[in-house]
């Protein structure tokens, strides 16, 4: 075989080994863009299938929905406001109205009832009276009090009537609220006796 035969056998098995590469880089090619090509339908058939079928939508829509639902049902479902036990609050001719919750210190109060117990003015917003035992005490305590609140001081076992605006300490438990004129409240003497029993 000559020198010349050897180049050209060479030169041929390069050329064959380089267009044997180039086919196999075509194949891989094609074989992503078939691959691409099918991803891209199957994302397409599960977002028409999550977009029809409600109970396949995203979670975290579906936690945000349920957490407007709840927020809304809590607003809505006041229990001092809605339900409770109705008391009537005698000062002389004076009568005020209220609504103690199920808590278990306004419980513990409602078993007391009728009662008529002293009362006295504090820094001109509010009435307290100093129990002569504890009540149970479970809490929750809370600080947002409001004007019209009737709230337990664990720390001297005393009941506080708040009829005008004012701040909080954490350790009070909401037993109610009045429904009443809050107003009438500011005529009183600063030293009262208020006689305190279930509405029938």
């Amino acid at each position: 075989m000559s020198i010349t035969t050897t180049i050209n056998s060479v030169r041929s098995g390069g050329r064959a080994a380089r267009s044997e590469v180039r086919s196999t880089s075509r194949l891989k090619k094609r074989t992503l863009a078939l691959t691409a090509v099918v991803f891209g339908l199957c994302a397409t058939a599960c977002g028409s299938d999550i977009a029809d079928d409600p109970a396949a939508a995203p979670t975290t829509i579906a936690a945000g929905s349920v957490n407007s639902t709840s927020a809304t049902t809590a607003a809505s479902a006041d229990p001092v406001s809605t339900a409770g036990t109705p008391i009537k609050i005698t000062v002389g001719d004076q009568t005020f109205t209220a609504i103690l919750n199920d808590s278990a210190v306004a419980q513990d109060f409602i078993a007391t009832l009728p009662v008529t117990l002293p009362w006295f003015r504090n820094a001109g917003i509010e009435y307290i009276t100093e129990l002569s035992e504890p009540m149970t005490e479970t809490g929750p305590f809370y600080t947002d009090v409001e004007a019209g609140d009737i709230v337990y001081y664990n720390p001297f076992d005393s009941i506080t009537i708040i009829y005008a605006p004012t701040s909080s300490v954490p350790t009070l438990t909401k037993m109610g609220e009045i429904t009443s004129d809050l107003s009438a409240f500011e005529n009183l003497p600063d030293n009262v006796d208020m006689t305190i029993e279930v509405s029938t």
